[in-house]
């Protein structure tokens, strides 16, 4: 491996740790859960399982991204404060959706909730608004250039109000997590199970194959691979979530070229050329991940502090990742046709 500025790779690192809380939800997860295969909920548990997958997905990419962009941009390796160019325009994400999932929830909460998520969800919650308030009160600080009147004192002050709870907070979102993550497998698996009793093939091999999916990422999660280590791969671990993708994805070329199954599930050739598509990509994706590896082709240091650019460099986790995300966002797309 190439050299690597200890600036580049120490900022590379606080961007993964921040985006890694997602590793045991890493997916978005489709909140569209019709009626006609309802899984392990009905009724007002499905209303209110939907919400928390609202939550669920918003906390953990507009809410940490907004986090790890502001400390890529305003933190040193350390995290301690550092002054900008007063030239530059300087923009602070704010996480308005995040928000909404929390005012939502705050109702349920209020009321009668019936899932096993309200003890974490109590405490986490306030948690995350009081961050996102402090990154409200930086976006309209620095929005309006107040920096250029008091020297970034208020800057300094805002950046240790948020370091201060910063981590406790992420802790909190990966306990979150790894509880939501049991409660959404129950519930995608009784879905699926409702899917072949009902003989609609089509859809469960998408959800199955999804699930592969999710299982190879979550899998370069838990060796904390990216870009920049890749090579370190343990081929052996990701192999056997890689073959049952695979796997997935020969039974998913099978069923979808059969019309008999194409008509069961009440759907056309057509209807399924862009998920289709997508799985495709990941598996490929997937794949690239092993042939990098394999050939021992370090990733080109230039890119290794971008994600932008990372996630389009063949064989990367990163690349993989934004594959997954879009697979899952077609999936949910597909659903509605249903």
């Amino acid at each position: 491996m190439k050299y690597l500025g200890s600036r580049i790779l120490g900022l590379l690192v606080l961007l993964l740790l921040l985006m890694s809380l997602t590793a045991c939800g890493s997916s978005l997860k489709s909140s569209n859960h019709v009626d006609k295969v309802q899984g392990a909920y009905k009724g007002q548990e499905l209303a209110e399982y939907n919400m928390y997958i609202n939550f669920s997905n918003h906390v953990n990419s507009e809410f940490l991204e907004a986090k790890a962009n502001y400390f890529a941009y305003f933190a040193d390796d350390n995290l301690n404060y550092i002054k900008q160019n007063g030239t530059k325009e300087i923009v602070i994400s704010r996480s308005e959706q995040t928000h909404q999932c929390i005012n939502d929830l705050n109702e349920i909460l209020g009321n009668t909730p019936s899932l096993s998520l309200e003890k974490t969800t109590q405490n986490l919650l306030p948690e995350v608004k009081a961050e996102i308030e402090i990154l409200d009160e930086m976006a309209d600080y620095y929005g309006a250039k107040e920096y250029t009147k008091d020297h970034f004192e208020k800057g300094k002050k805002l950046h240790a109000e948020l370091l201060k709870t910063n981590q406790t907070t992420n802790n909190h979102i990966s306990k979150f997590n790894t509880e939501f993550d049991k409660v959404a497998k129950e519930q995608d698996l009784a879905e699926m199970e409702e899917l072949k009793k009902n003989g609609d093939m089509v859809s469960y091999v998408f959800a199955d194959f999804i699930l592969k999916a999710e299982a190879v990422n979550l899998e370069l999660e838990k060796q904390n691979m990216n870009a920049a280590n890749i090579l370190k791969l343990d081929t052996c671990a990701y192999c056997l979530k890689y073959d049952e993708l695979v796997n997935s994805y020969n039974e998913l070329e099978r069923v979808t070229k059969d019309e008999e199954q194409l008509d069961n599930s009440g759907i056309t050739a057509a209807d399924i050329t862009a998920i289709k598509a997508k799985a495709t990509k990941v598996e490929g994706d997937a794949e690239s991940i092993l042939d990098r590896v394999q050939s021992k082709d370090d990733v080109e240091e230039y890119a290794l502090g971008n994600v932008a650019v990372l996630e389009k460099i063949i064989g990367t986790p990163e690349k993989l990742a934004k594959s997954f995300k879009e697979l899952d966002s077609e999936y949910t797309n597909f659903i509605a046709l249903k």
